[in-house]
């Protein structure tokens, strides 16, 4: 009995789903796989498959996803939503997924968010840091003569839409 509730819990997840991301309709999905295809995550993680993550929304296993960490591997570059002859876009699952993740209380990892932090104080996603030579010493960009780093411009609207996107894992 425990496992039903369990199960029906999971379930009720997939309006949620579909009230975050509107008009798609991940159920249209007939796992051709032309999403995977395209995906430039999928060709860096061998793991991340967006057609079997809007398979697994469609038999309602959104906590085996959140729990395996895979969402955060999505590189949102839309490219799975150009190549599916559904229009079923499986970025807006993943990413209704992953609001979804940080209102249950789990965490993108700890990579991502140090990105975020250092975008949201510098504009840029990794600090400026040091590099070693060939001769096995450290410079930086004074050192090579490099032009300092200016910030973006519109940096506070950029922080501002930063934190309103990020802030939550941010905590």
């Amino acid at each position: 009995m425990a496992e039903l509730l369990s199960i029906a819990k999971l379930m009720s997840k997939v309006p949620e789903i579909k009230a975050i991301i509107g008009d798609q309709k991940p159920e249209y999905c007939y796992q051709c796989a032309k999403c995977t295809s395209g995906c430039t995550a999928a060709k860096v993680v061998p793991e991340y498959k967006p057609h079997e993550i809007v398979a697994a929304v469609k038999m309602g296993m959104i906590e085996e996803i959140m729990k395996s960490g895979i969402l955060w591997a999505c590189s949102e570059c839309w490219k799975c939503s150009e190549y599916c002859p559904q229009d079923v876009a499986p970025v807006e699952v993943v990413l209704a997924l992953k609001n979804i993740a940080v209102k249950m209380g789990y965490r993108p990892p700890e990579a991502l968010v140090e990105m975020v932090k250092n975008a949201i104080e510098t504009g840029y996603m990794q600090g400026i840091m040091e590099v070693m030579t060939n001769e096995f010493e450290f410079v930086d960009r004074d050192s090579l003569g490099l032009p300092k780093l200016e910030r973006p411009p519109n940096m506070e609207q950029r922080r501002a839409a930063l934190m309103r996107f990020f802030g939550v894992v941010m905590k």
